[in-house]
């Protein structure tokens, strides 16, 4: 009986030997575990932090553009707003010479009028089209509208052409 009590004794001796060693083996794993785990949480932060970063940058740039493109705007409606009273003034200014031509020069300068109000509706239908615009619709708006005042201006010229012969 010492003999098997010996052996259950070496054996429970071994097993919980082996058992410790199993042990240190699972804490060995759950604080490699830990760290993985403590290193992917770094790394998701960081991430987190860079998009972040990358956010506020997107939005600082996008308002730069937004603010330049106000800018611009504003200047080119400046722009177009002065030559469009120029050529309101112009045109008003040869209007009322007008009325002072008779014959050929009436039915001629009747004519130009015709053409200078008929230019000068396209204007104010493009400037309509340029208001609502945004973007690149802006740009061809914008395009647009000059190219119209350009053509008012050349018809008020054939009008002021017409009314010096």
């Amino acid at each position: 009986m010492r003999n098997v009590t010996s052996k259950i004794l070496v054996t429970l001796l071994l097993a919980t030997a082996g058992l410790g060693a199993c042990k240190k083996g699972e804490d060995k794993a759950q604080q490699e575990a830990q760290k993985a785990r403590v290193e992917a949480d770094d790394k998701a932060r960081e991430a987190a932090k860079a998009a972040q970063e990358a956010d506020a940058k997107a939005a600082v740039a996008a308002k730069e553009t937004a603010d330049a493109f106000a800018k611009e705007s504003a200047e080119a409606r400046d722009k177009i707003q002065k030559a469009v009273e120029a050529a309101d003034r112009k045109a008003t200014s040869l209007k009322e010479k007008l009325t002072k031509a008779t014959g050929t020069m009436r039915k001629n300068a009747d004519a130009a009028v015709t053409e200078v109000d008929k230019r000068r509706a396209a204007v104010s239908a493009s400037l309509a089209s340029l208001s609502s615009a945004a973007g690149s619709a802006w740009t061809a708006a914008r395009a647009t509208v000059e190219a119209d005042i350009a053509a008012l201006d050349q018809s008020i010229d054939g009008l002021e052409t017409t009314l010096k012969k």
